[in-house]
């Protein structure tokens, strides 16, 4: 998977533009999107950063982005566009099958795996 620098731009665009119109600061931003306040809002909005898919709920909330199109954006930051276009499809296409054992739960529910202690041999 390559990332695309150029939708990181236009996701940073749709960003400044709605920030200017909420009269939010960025450091009030950033406390919106639960970041650290100072650079990391700069670079996201200057298309620096890639825009991280888990703070689009919170984007679209304290902005007032149009979700679909927003979502449509970051996600090509990282998949082409014919990707990106098949998964919106799929997902538009009914509520999840109740046969799906992660359908419904978060990451915050899910247990963490056990991570492998590397054993020091000399």
């Amino acid at each position: 998977m390559e990332k695309d620098p150029s939708a990181a731009v236009i996701v940073g665009n749709i960003l400044r533009d709605h920030l200017c119109a909420s009269g939010f600061s960025t450091e009030q931003l950033a406390t919106r999107l639960g970041i650290k306040q100072g650079a990391k809002v700069m670079n996201l909005i200057t298309g620096r950063h890639y825009f991280p898919p888990d703070l689009i709920e919170a984007a679209v909330e304290a902005l007032g982005i149009e979700p679909t199109n927003f979502t449509r954006a970051v996600l090509r930051q990282f998949f082409t566009d014919r990707t990106v276009d098949f998964m919106c499809q799929a997902l538009s296409s009914g509520p999840t099958d109740p046969s799906d054992e992660l359908a419904g739960r978060s990451r915050e529910t899910t247990p963490k795996r056990k991570s492998k202690k590397k054993k020091g041999g000399k």
